[in-house]
C-alpha cells in the first residue's frame, strides 16, 4: 500500500469525527492531519527511522505549525516529491506564502488521477482559504463550488452546511473588487479606550467618522446596521450565519465600504459583516460596539506597531527580525509561538485566556494549587459560563519573562474550533513598550 492509498484509508477513519466548523475559521488541522498523520503508520513514506512520525502527527493535530515546519524541513529529503508538495502547500498557507501554496496546489491538482478524492478535498480547501486571504472572491466561490459539486458525497453534513453558508458570502462578493490599500505616509494615531477598556481607532468615510475596535482576533471586519447606514456602505442582503465566542450563531448581512480612511492610509473595497445593533449591544453596561477592524484590514497594512502609551503606528520602513518566524495563520486567526506552545493572538482581547489543552497538560499541579470556579464570557450571541480556574503563569518572550496573575483557565472547550493553548490578550501585550505585527515576514515582536 503506497502513501496516498494509506492516506485515503486514514481519511475514511477520520471522517467519522465531528468537526462542526464555524463560519470563516477555516481550520487547517484537518487538512494537515490527513497527510502528515500517515507518517505515523507508513515506513514507505519515510526512510529515516530517526523521524518521530507520531510527534509530527501530534504537532499538526494541535495546529502547531511552528514545530511541524521545523521537523519537516529537517527531513524533507526523505519524502517523495508529491508528499513534499502537499506538506509545503499547507505550511506555505499557514505562513502566509499564498502564491507559493497555490503553485503547489495547482501542480497537485494536475496529478489528481493519482491522488485519492479525500486528499483532493483538502487541496481545494486550502485553495479556498488562499483565495479568501488574497481577496479573490470569485476564486473562493469557485473552490467551494468544486467542493460541493464534485466531493459532496464524501463530506460530512456539518461541513456541507458550512460550505453552503460560506458560498453565500463569496457568491454575493464575486464581482466586488479586491480590497486595496494606499499608505500615503507614516501613520501615527492615538487610540482611545472604550468603556469596556478596548482599544479603538477613529476611521472616517467621507465627512463621517466613528471609532472601531482594533482586533486581530476578528476574522472579518464587522459593524452594525445603523453605522453601516451612517457610513453609506453598500448593503448586500444575504442570509448568513456567524459563529460567536459562546458557540451560538447570529444572522448577518454584508457591507462594502468603497473608501475608508485611517490616518494617512486609504483602504478601498473593505468588506464588513453587518450585524443587528442588538447583536453588539450590552445593555447591562450601556455599551454598544459600533464596529471592529479585523484581520483583513490589519494584514493588508503588512506591518503595524502598537505602543504601551496607546499609539497605533503604520511605518514607512518595516522592521527586521533575526529569529525564526513566530507567527502563523490558522485560517484567518494569527498564532504566536511562546514557551514552545502556540496561542492565538488577539489585540482586541483585554485579558489572556488559557484553554483546555493547557489544563490537561498541567492538570495535576493546577487541581492541587487552585480552586475551580465558574468563568463567564459574553459576546455577540449572549453570555455563557464555563468551569475553570484563575491561575498565575510566566510567559518567556525572547529574553524577557512576563508574569501574569489571575489568568482565566478553562477546563472545557468554548467551541470545537478552539486552537492551541490559549489566547494572548492585552494584559501580556501591555507589559512591553511596543508590539510589532509583521505580516510580510510573519513575526510578532515585543520590545
Amino acid at each position: 500500500m503506497n502513501c496516498l492509498e494509506i492516506l485515503h484509508y486514514a481519511y475514511s477513519i477520520l471522517i467519522s469525527r465531528n468537526m462542526n466548523k464555524n463560519l470563516d475559521r477555516m481550520k487547517l488541522v484537518n487538512r494537515l492531519i490527513l497527510f502528515l498523520g500517515i507518517l505515523a503508520i507508513s515506513n514507505s513514506c519515510i526512510t529515516n527511522s530517526n523521524i518521530d512520525s507520531n510527534q509530527i502527527y501530534s504537532l499538526i493535530e494541535q495546529d502547531n505549525f511552528f514545530k511541524a515546519k521545523e521537523v519537516y524541513y529537517k527531513n524533507k529529503g526523505n519524502l517523495t516529491n508529491q508528499d513534499q508538495q502537499f506538506i509545503e502547500a499547507v505550511l506555505d498557507n499557514a505562513f502566509n506564502e499564498l502564491e507559493k501554496s497555490d503553485e503547489k496546489i495547482n501542480s497537485l491538482i494536475n496529478q489528481k488521477n493519482s491522488i485519492p478524492e479525500s486528499l483532493q478535498v483538502k487541496l481545494y480547501e486550502i485553495k479556498y482559504d488562499n483565495a479568501v486571504k488574497k481577496y479573490k472572491y470569485k476564486e473562493a466561490k469557485n473552490a467551494l463550488q468544486t467542493l460541493l459539486g464534485c466531493y459532496k458525497k464524501i463530506l460530512e453534513p456539518e461541513k456541507i452546511s458550512d460550505f453552503e453558508n460560506s458560498l453565500k458570502i463569496w457568491t454575493a462578493l464575486e464581482n466586488t473588487p479586491p480590497q486595496k490599500v494606499d499608505v500615503q505616509d507614516k501613520t501615527t494615531i492615538k487610540m482611545k479606550k472604550d468603556i469596556a477598556g478596548l482599544n479603538t481607532l477613529e476611521i472616517s468615510v467621507g465627512k463621517d467618522s466613528t471609532n472601531f475596535i482594533f482586533d486581530t482576533g476578528a476574522n472579518l471586519s464587522t459593524t452594525i446596521q445603523s453605522v453601516a447606514k451612517q457610513l453609506k456602505m453598500k448593503i448586500i442582503p444575504v442570509d448568513i450565519e456567524v459563529g460567536t465566542i459562546t458557540g451560538s450563531k447570529v444572522k448577518a448581512e454584508l457591507g462594502i465600504c468603497d473608501k475608508l480612511k485611517l490616518g494617512n492610509i486609504n483602504l478601498y473595497n473593505v468588506v464588513f459583516l453587518v450585524l443587528s445593533d442588538e447583536a453588539l449591544s450590552f445593555p447591562q453596561m450601556e455599551y454598544q460596539i459600533n464596529g471592529i477592524l479585523g484581520f483583513p484590514v490589519i494584514e493588508i497594512l503588512k506591518e503595524i506597531k502598537i505602543t504601551r502609551n496607546g499609539y497605533f503606528i503604520v511605518p514607512k520602513n518595516r522592521s527586521t527580525f533575526s529569529e525564526n518566524s513566530n507567527m502563523a495563520m490558522n485560517g484567518l486567526i494569527p498564532l504566536i509561538y511562546i514557551n514552545n506552545k502556540h496561542f492565538t493572538f488577539d489585540t482586541g482581547a483585554d485579558h489572556t485566556i488559557l484553554y483546555e489543552k493547557f489544563y490537561l497538560e498541567n492538570k495535576e499541579s493546577i487541581d492541587k494549587k487552585y480552586q475551580s470556579e465558574n468563568i463567564s464570557f459574553g459576546g455577540a450571541g449572549g453570555k455563557k459560563e464555563f468551569k475553570g480556574y484563575e491561575i498565575d503563569y510566566t510567559f518567556k518572550i525572547g529574553e524577557n519573562e512576563v508574569f501574569i496573575e489571575n489568568i482565566n483557565l478553562l477546563k472545557e472547550k468554548i467551541n470545537d474550533d478552539e486552537t492551541g493553548y490559549g489566547n494572548i490578550g492585552q494584559d501580556l501585550i501591555k507589559k512591553f513598550d511596543t508590539l510589532i505585527l509583521n505580516f510580510d515576514k510573519m513575526f510578532i515582536k515585543l520590545e
